[in-house]
């Protein structure tokens, strides 16, 4: 590199950045929890004349790779803004070192403190420097990209500091007002590098997104409409019940009768979301990058469709080198329809059992260990035999085909679905019944209202519904009279079911009873619930 000659005032200049130091926060996302970086530089050595900003620049803290394709990302967007190369040799670290920091959170508050410890951007008051926290990743023309995750950043700042975030990010962020402790917080979003220079360089001023009314779109649809669903009316009973009671659903019958309509409109029927469970759901659904554009929160119970040739890692979350959710998070608060269960592979539903009971999924990888939360109702579905026709004149399986069929499904899977139920092919009138809309609305309220009673049943608790209660505790809460103690257990020793079985047929039953405005268990809440627990083709093989 040849030799620049310098007057004594430029090398002054040059020496005396290598007494200043410099520190910035940033942000990354881990999973779904935003993490601060504090982003130091300083320049290091005065070198002999200008050199690109790649070759001038250390990072420390971050694997090669990705060290690599940040300057590569803000050496393209430095050319674009014609930048001067530096004349000084400068060393960023990020602190903490051992927390892995892949993706491009990082660009835009490095690109920042490369250009003050290079002289070309002022440097900040000390009591600026840690009041903002700066995420972005950069274009190579200098735009500022939007990033997953923004709400979970925005969740890690202080009371009275402020984020500069991408525009697009500006209205996510929003949504940390929704959570004690950031009073006094501030939200700037810039689109371009320029503009960020030019705020931090004091010559531009960035509208606060929180003083602005921000309206939000619905990023879940509405579900369809119960009406929709024709005849199939016990499936519909089951239905009911697996929404007030938040047991888990199987639904056996012949393909093109109604089984994923019916579990499409399943979460009509859920009880709307609270403001702190959107909020939730909305950093989720932002950390997965389900959410496209700015101003969309998830506002509706979600409905996470998952097909037999998903794999483990999609369904219950992992991956490399950091893990991330999976279906089962991603339908947190709502519903998880698996079709054709039978075809999924065994080794993807044994990993289900344990986030099933315990409402959220721990993944521990070489660099890192993460907890997702997973409390879901399962709506499981799958044909009665290969062909799908059992019981009719189309079927061919043999009884041993069909017994091996059904057997693919374990005996801890089935342990842990409440309510089975099997559809019959539609009359040719049900077929042609007219729709019935606004059916859901009235189911909607039946099961709110057994929701509350469970509130209070289990007030000062951890239990959020009557599928969760647990095992020793089942007949604590659910409380029968005495005709109904004795009817129980008649029904349970003629029927020689699990102990299992046995507390999963006292919660449905508790279930039926919240439906019906009862405070105790009747007999006849009893014989309801049988009829979903008890018995039925997938019970037979077990």
């Amino acid at each position: 590199m040849p030799r620049v000659s310098r007057n004594r005032s430029q090398q002054t200049r040059l020496e005396e950045l290598l007494r200043c130091d410099h520190s910035l926060n940033g942000g990354i996302l881990v999973g779904l929890d935003g993490f601060v970086i504090e982003v130091q530089a300083r320049a290091i050595e005065v070198l002999p004349g200008p050199i690109s900003w790649a070759a001038s620049t250390r990072i420390s803290g971050m694997t090669r790779g990705a060290a690599s394709e940040v300057m590569n990302r803000i050496t393209g967007a430095f050319a674009k803004l014609r930048i001067p190369e530096p004349e000084v040799a400068i060393l960023v670290n990020l602190a903490p070192a051992d927390l892995f920091k892949g993706g491009a959170w990082l660009d835009l508050p490095i690109a920042l403190i490369l250009l003050q410890a290079a002289g070309h951007l002022p440097d900040l008051p000390e009591n600026i420097e840690g009041d903002h926290i700066i995420v972005g990743e950069l274009g190579i023309h200098g735009e500022v990209r939007r990033v997953p995750g923004a709400l979970s950043l925005a969740y890690v700042a202080k009371a009275g500091q402020k984020l500069v975030v991408p525009s697009g990010n500006e209205k996510e962020c929003a949504l940390i007002m929704a959570k004690p402790g950031h009073e006094g917080c501030a939200v700037y979003s810039v689109g371009l590098l320029e503009e960020a220079i030019e705020y931090f360089a004091g010559k531009r001023v960035l509208e606060n997104a929180l003083k602005q009314r921000i309206s939000f779109e619905s990023h879940i649809p509405p579900a369809p409409d119960f009406g929709q669903v024709r005849g199939q009316q016990a499936a519909k009973d089951a239905a009911m019940l697996a929404a007030a009671g938040g047991h888990n659903l199987l639904m056996i019958g012949p393909p093109g009768e109604g089984k994923s309509m019916l579990a499409s409109a399943i979460p009509g029927i859920l009880p709307k979301l609270s403001s702190s469970e959107k909020v939730e759901l909305t950093r989720i659904y932002s950390a997965c990058g389900e959410l496209r554009e700015d101003g969309q929160a998830v506002t509706r119970r979600p409905m996470r469709t998952v097909h037999h040739t998903a794999s483990k890692v999609a369904v219950v979350g992992g991956g490399s080198p950091q893990p991330m959710p999976g279906e089962i998070t991603l339908a947190h608060y709502g519903v998880l329809f698996m079709d054709e269960l039978a075809e999924f592979p065994r080794s993807t539903l044994e990993a289900m059992r344990q986030p099933i009971e315990a409402g959220e999924i721990h993944i521990s990888r070489a660099n890192g260990k993460a907890t997702f939360p997973s409390l879901f109702t399962l709506v499981a579905a799958m044909n009665p035999c290969p062909c799908g026709y059992y019981g009719s004149d189309q079927c061919r399986c043999t009884n041993v085909e069909v017994g091996k069929y059904l057997s693919k499904i374990s005996g801890p899977i089935l342990d842990r679905i409440d309510l089975q139920v099997e559809l019959k092919p539609l009359t040719t009138r049900e077929r042609m019944a007219p729709v019935k809309e606004g059916e859901s609305a009235k189911l909607r309220q039946a099961v709110q209202a057994a929701r509350e009673r469970q509130h209070e049943r289990f007030k000062g608790t951890n239990i959020p519904c009557n599928a969760a209660i647990p095992g020793g505790e089942v007949y604590e809460y659910c409380r029968m009279t005495e005709n109904a103690a004795d009817h129980f257990a008649e029904i349970v020793d003629g029927a020689k079911i699990s102990t299992r079985s046995t507390t999963r047929l006292a919660k449905v039953s508790r279930t039926v009873a919240d439906l019906s405005k009862s405070p105790d268990v009747e007999p006849v809440h009893i014989d309801h619930a049988v009829a979903f627990v008890i018995g039925g083709l997938l019970r037979e093989y077990f």
